[in-house]
């Protein structure tokens, strides 16, 4: 929702009657409405994001979450078995840390997860990214 405010009012434009305005008059344009025309209606309304990543526990047993990335790190907290926790400041990516033998392999790879208000790494190979 974009809101203009005049000297006759406060207008509300939806944003995508904005972006086709703006699209017809140009980019660097600024779209200017009639100090006649009405306020849209509006609501208001909670919108939850489209899009939550979440790491699963895909390991079969308890994993540690540990305060960094890497086994020297103390545990902080685990996820259990198919367990999952949202991901962490990282989102998605996964960094470099300490290596660790686990999960039917080897790999220096860790991810973040939050856990207790607060990011905790987990090994890479031990869990499954997903919404």
């Amino acid at each position: 929702m974009i809101m203009k405010t005049t000297s006759r009012g406060t207008v509300y434009l939806s944003l995508k009657a904005a972006t086709v305005t703006a699209s017809l008059i140009g980019a660097t344009a600024f779209a200017i409405v009639p100090a006649s025309a009405a306020p849209a209606q509006t609501t208001t309304k909670t919108v939850s994001a489209a899009y939550t990543c979440h790491f699963y526990n895909s390991s079969g047993s308890t994993l540690n979450v540990r305060s960094g990335a890497g086994t020297r790190y103390s545990v902080v907290g685990t996820i259990a078995p198919g367990g999952k926790l949202p991901c962490g400041s990282l989102g998605e990516r996964e960094v470099s840390g300490g290596k660790y033998n686990a999960c039917g392999g080897s790999s220096p790879y860790w991810d973040t997860v939050r856990i207790n208000g607060t990011d905790g790494w987990v090994a890479d190979l031990c869990v499954n990214v997903g919404v």
